[in-house]
């Protein structure tokens, strides 16, 4: 009997060991950094500790992937988080991917904005019609910006690149859109990899031997 309730005894102490070690488990997690700044393509690991397993997921995989092991890549230019989470709490890294090519600023923003708004945030034109608003000097690459307007709003908008920014001008809208595939000599992109989140497709083509051109329409 007594080997019995030693044994008994024994076990008791065995799990209420075990209990007093999961208790002593910490559900907070250590970041070594919590924001970090990249470029398209590059990679990153995410250095988190806890007591408890780890998983990691983007908010938003058009700025940033993440595998399982919290290694991050850079996808198109923006900002993101990665959320760091254990089965008790949640922390986040933000992810910046900066442009490494600032051609000219991304117009998509101004699709479907009106010939006053265009004309007060760019300034006079040196051009304007009921159909077309032209602005000369863009930016120092861009020669010429036109906005195609269609019922007092902005249809589409393109823009004229010397054909000797060629391979500026492709690595410029790798890094900002997602590449479709090529027909009719026209290079297609849309702004986003989730389906329902596209807003724009971007056509790049060359327009004579001294241009090429870029056109943004609303999708």
């Amino acid at each position: 009997m007594k080997r019995k309730s030693l044994a008994a005894l024994f076990m008791a102490a065995v799990v209420f060991a075990s209990c007093s070690k999961e208790e002593e488990k910490s559900p907070e997690i250590t970041l070594e950094k919590d924001s970090v700044t990249l470029t398209s393509g590059d990679e990153f690991l995410i250095n988190a500790t806890s007591d408890y397993d780890l998983t990691y997921k983007s908010e938003d995989e058009y700025h940033a992937k993440v595998d399982e092991k919290g290694l991050v890549t850079a996808t198109y230019i923006g900002e993101t988080n990665i959320v760091v989470s254990n089965t008790e709490t949640s922390k986040k890294v933000k992810i910046t991917v900066r442009p490494e090519y600032t051609l000219y600023e991304d117009p998509t923003p101004y699709l479907g904005k009106t010939k006053s708004q265009i004309i007060s945030k760019f300034g006079e034109p040196y051009q304007t019609t009921e159909k077309y608003i032209r602005y000369k000097d863009y930016s120092s690459y861009a020669s010429l910006l036109v906005f195609t307007i269609e019922n007092d709003v902005v249809k589409n908008i393109t823009i004229a690149v010397s054909t000797l920014y060629m391979s500026q001008l492709t690595s410029f809208l790798k890094e900002r859109y997602v590449f479709i595939g090529m027909e009719n000599d026209i290079y297609s992109y849309v702004n986003n990899v989730d389906e329902s989140k596209i807003t724009a497709a971007i056509g790049l083509y060359v327009y004579s031997a001294e241009y090429l051109t870029v056109v943004y329409a609303p999708l």
